[in-house]
């Protein structure tokens, strides 16, 4: 059970604790909805593999019983990406700038801010997530969001030509 009871409003544990400031449950929602949207620029199963990344080290067990990152990545995007992730939950302040860097080679600058909003925005939810003693996943729970995961699942960015130069570029 949570350490915090939740109130009526949100669809997990987590947002219905946090309806009991709506405006901060409201202005939570509008930012998933924008980095989950159709304006994204990263692909949902990339995001999937960072979030289920930064899920193994938060200390959240809803998070992590959501499922565990793969093994192998589809491509070199992701697997960048899920190693940036990897090492902003090892340690945070110890990012570096060649870290950074090294992300031009695959993305954008308008794709490296989503990836960092959305690993930031999964930290903070996923740590949300912790604070509040949020309990594993229920198989119903599960299910459904394996199902978003799968609606989700289109030719996105990594198929997309780019329109928007990568960092250095012309």
């Amino acid at each position: 059970m949570a350490r915090l009871s939740p109130s009526a409003r949100g669809e997990t544990t987590a947002d219905r604790v946090m309806g009991h400031r709506p405006e901060v449950l409201e202005a939570w929602e509008n930012l998933r909805a924008a980095l989950s949207g159709p304006s994204s620029t990263l692909p949902p199963q990339l995001k999937e593999e960072v979030r289920r990344t930064l899920a193994q080290q938060t200390g959240c067990r809803f998070c992590a019983s959501l499922g565990q990152p793969s093994p192998d990545h589809a491509t070199r995007r992701e697997s960048l990406a899920v190693a940036f992730a990897d090492a902003v939950a090892s340690d945070h302040t110890a990012i570096s700038d060649a870290q950074v860097r090294v992300l031009f080679d695959e993305f954008t600058l308008p794709e490296i801010v989503e990836l960092l909003t959305w690993i930031s925005f999964e930290f903070a939810g996923q740590l949300f997530g912790c604070l509040i003693a949020d309990e594993s996943a229920t198989e119903e729970e599960k299910q459904a969001f394996a199902a978003s995961i799968a609606d989700h699942a289109t030719p996105h960015a990594d198929s997309r030509p780019r329109a928007t130069p990568r960092h250095g570029e012309r």
